[in-house]
């Protein structure tokens, strides 16, 4: 028995997927589901949804709602953050106003302007979560998914001793697609529409590939690769030779051509992260011919959810109850059960017994394999990186060093400081330029930023 705490679980999309994978798992009998969100309807459109997945999944689970954010950690041993201040709203703003300057993101989540306001919004109220944590449930597990996921637990491990660790399952689903590619499990499209969102969801990496994976989240370089115990990173470094891989991948491909490795995120997430193919929109366009654009998505996803959620709470479609692609639900039943599982997670470089990566910084929150059970995270030390990868990832990393001092600080000095060192912001803007854009969206962010006043 658990008692698992979803903040920001107003997000009924992230919820009802979480919720899918959770309820599959019979150890999670006799367990509690508290839902948590400042705003009352949603809240009560999310507890409506997990009541009646609980009805389908016929398991003995408890769930509970409130919108008090003490009341919901107390006594609390997994606490999912999934906040998102302001909604889409400021996400807009995020990518209209770099766009003005020249830069172009196609996600804005993780680096880049968007990245950088985002962990400006999203990192005092994880804060306050992990405060509240340290008197409520001190022993619990702070499981972040809020992006941009990697300075934002940095953040969490400088400024609390509460066990934490950012998922995602961006390694996964790059591992799923690479056995697509080389013919060793089904073709996995990107998600570019909400039908292909859903089915990537519940795609699975097949049972025959082994692999092994460092790097950073968003920037992960995959180091091992095999099928049935037959090396695959010869054969990996042929995809670009696939015409059909490369017209649906082309900047991974292009990354693999010259680095020698494949990494994560999605091409349209890896462009965001490095400064050769976002100069100019004729660039863009030559290497993604079909744009994302996951703002956009989103709302279309939010739509298609809706209707979907309507008919399942009519009773007039069935909720999907199954493993999915998210981490969480593993780790959780690793911990309830025993059962010995694997996971990509984010957690301090620096441990006890010496860094997880050894050539990237000491202070840094790395990507690795972590191995789980009742005895909780064991993060495996992965060596070196390729040193080529390693310093691709320092370029980022400099960038996050630089938001968690701007958010510990209260200082916007620093956060104007990475803004400069953006690799995709410096390509294509001067200094003054990123001056004026930098005020500018802080202007027109006022209302999300009053603690850096």
């Amino acid at each position: 028995m658990a008692q698992i705490t979803i903040i920001g679980a107003g997000s009924v999309m992230f919820t009802r997927q979480i919720c899918s994978a959770l309820l599959s798992y019979p150890a999670l009998a006799g367990s509690t589901i508290t839902l948590m969100d400042i705003q009352p309807e949603v809240l009560k459109r999310s507890g409506q949804v997990v009541a009646k997945m609980i009805e389908q999944a016929n398991l003995p689970v408890t769930v509970k709602m409130t919108t008090n954010q003490r009341d919901a950690l107390q006594g609390a041993d997994f606490v999912i953050n999934a906040i998102q201040v302001g909604g889409l709203e400021p996400w807009r703003l995020d990518v209209d106003i770099p766009a003005k300057y020249g830069v172009i993101q196609e996600v804005g989540d993780t680096m880049g302007p968007g990245g950088i306001f985002r962990a400006l919004r999203h990192i005092p109220p994880m804060l306050s979560i992990l405060k509240d944590m340290e008197q409520t449930c001190p022993n619990a597990i702070f499981i972040n998914y809020a992006n941009p996921l990697a300075p934002l637990t940095w953040a969490a491990k400088e400024f609390s001793k509460i066990t934490t660790v950012g998922l995602c399952y961006g390694v996964r689903y790059t591992v799923a697609q690479l056995a697509g590619y080389l013919g060793q499990g089904p073709w996995v499209d990107h998600p570019s529409t909400p039908e292909r969102w859903q089915k990537l969801m519940y795609h699975q990496v097949p049972e025959h590939i082994d692999y092994e994976f460092a790097g950073i989240n968003h920037m992960t370089w995959i180091t091992k690769m095999q099928a049935n115990g037959e090396d695959l990173m010869e054969a990996i470094r042929q995809i670009p030779n696939n015409p059909d891989v490369y017209q649906a991948d082309g900047v991974r491909c292009e990354m693999l051509k010259f680095f020698d490795y494949w990494c994560t995120e999605n091409h349209w997430h890896c462009s965001d992260y490095v400064p050769y193919f976002r100069k100019n929109e004729q660039m863009i366009n030559h290497f993604l011919p079909l744009r994302w654009n996951l703002l956009a998505l989103e709302e279309k996803v939010h739509a298609a959810g809706k209707a979907e959620i309507d008919a399942q709470l009519a009773g007039e479609q069935d909720f999907i109850i199954k493993p999915n692609m998210l981490n969480a639900p593993k780790l959780i039943n690793a911990m309830i059960s025993g059962e010995r599982t694997r996971i990509n997670g984010n957690v301090a470089n620096q441990q006890v017994d010496g860094l997880l990566i050894e050539n990237l910084p000491q202070n840094c929150v790395v990507e690795v394999p972590i191995w789980v059970d009742k005895s909780g995270l064991q993060p495996q030390s992965m060596g070196q990186l390729p040193t080529q990868c390693a310093s691709l990832i320092k370029t980022n990393t400099a960038v996050q060093e630089l938001i968690v001092e701007a958010a510990l600080n209260k200082d916007l000095n620093a956060a104007r400081y990475a803004l400069a060192l953006d690799p995709v912001t410096a390509t294509v803007c001067t200094l003054s330029e990123i001056d004026a854009m930098f005020k500018e969206m802080v202007e027109a962010q006022q209302v999300w930023l009053e603690q850096y006043r």
